[in-house]
């Protein structure tokens, strides 16, 4: 696709009634200081509340301001990719519609681009979350990081400037499961980061707790590393060895005369460790069979319901697959003559 703006903002959001208008206006404001053509990408989760209804009268004032809403909530990384596939511009710019990235601090990775970087992120300095949640968030990147072995920038955030190549390219992947960030890392494209400013929450509460961190990091390491597969059979070997030394050691005390006196407890317990560790590892093993079984499927990630302010030939190729479909069951005869 050629480029038709130097500047798209892609920005999934859910539930953000309270955001999106303060939002789209501080993004305007310091996108036409750049003097540089651009457009404003909203990408509408399966809001709940008058985000949609905002979104479109938004874009009836500005027809640079655009919206995909899709049919339900699919998820960050399907709104992301959306987003991605439906931007025409040269650079993309992603953050979150929480206001939590101020606006403002584009300008400091735009600097930061022109220097020849692809991709650019901006690194919190003093970061506006819960304790729990920065804690829980350090410790499952460094898990990441250290100990299954994936790449990743050591600084990473949803609020960075990507080449539109690039990023078209990550997002048109056929996997089912993206973590946009280990992706990018994978394209080989040159990256930098800059300090920029992080606001605390003011209207509406985070979609982002501690299950879904949990959920996502799971979703990294299995579609990124193959580790825990070994580190399970690692595992595995150290109990066969541990139950093998300990089954002799027993043979030599019995032969050396010692009272053994033979328990249901240990039994009891031996069983339930293993138990639990075969268990364990059936879940992990059962995971990686699960992501085979998703991506066979060959089913779309998402369901737009409504685009506004997108004209036809800048439709994806998915978007305009899926529209055909749809367009093919409605136009289906009624086979019972209805």
């Amino acid at each position: 696709m050629t480029p038709m703006v130097f500047h798209s903002v892609v920005i999934p959001v859910y539930n953000e009634e309270g955001n999106v208008r303060e939002l789209a206006e501080r993004l305007v404001a310091v996108l036409e200081r750049t003097e540089k053509s651009f457009e404003i990408v909203f990408i509408d989760d399966g809001s709940r509340d008058q985000t949609p209804t905002m979104l479109r009268a938004l874009s009836a004032r500005d027809p640079r301001i655009k919206m995909i809403r899709f049919a339900r909530n699919y998820g960050q990384e399907a709104a992301v990719q959306a987003g991605i596939l439906r931007a025409s511009g040269r650079w993309i710019v992603q953050l979150d519609g929480d206001l939590q990235n101020p606006p403002e601090e584009l300008d400091k990775l735009f600097d930061k681009r022109d220097q020849g970087y692809q991709i650019v992120y901006g690194v919190r300095t003093a970061r506006r979350d819960p304790v729990h949640r920065v804690l829980a968030s350090k410790l499952m990147m460094s898990l990441m990081r250290r100990v299954l072995d994936i790449e990743l920038p050591e600084d990473v955030t949803t609020f960075r400037v990507i080449d539109g190549d690039t990023a078209r390219l990550i997002a048109g992947l056929p996997e089912k499961k993206k973590f946009f960030s280990a992706l990018a890392v994978w394209t080989g494209a040159r990256s930098a980061s800059v300090s920029v400013e992080h606001a605390p929450r003011v209207h509406g509460v985070t979609k982002y707790n501690l299950a879904k961190l949990f959920n996502h990091s799971f979703d990294l390491m299995v579609g990124f590393s193959t580790r825990p597969l070994r580190l399970i059979g690692g595992g595995g070997a150290l109990v066969a060895l541990f139950g093998v030394g300990f089954g002799l050691f027993r043979i030599a005390q019995k032969l050396l005369g010692a009272d053994i006196t033979m328990g249901y407890t240990s039994l009891f317990s031996a069983i339930a460790i293993l138990g639990g560790l075969q268990l364990i590892a059936l879940s992990v093993i059962g995971e990686y069979i699960g992501r085979i079984f998703i991506q066979t499927q060959g089913r779309p990630l998402y369901n737009i319901a409504e685009e506004v302010g997108f004209s036809r030939t800048t439709r994806d190729a998915g978007v305009e697959e899926a529209i055909a479909h749809r367009s093919g069951e409605e136009a289906a005869p009624d086979p019972h003559g209805g």
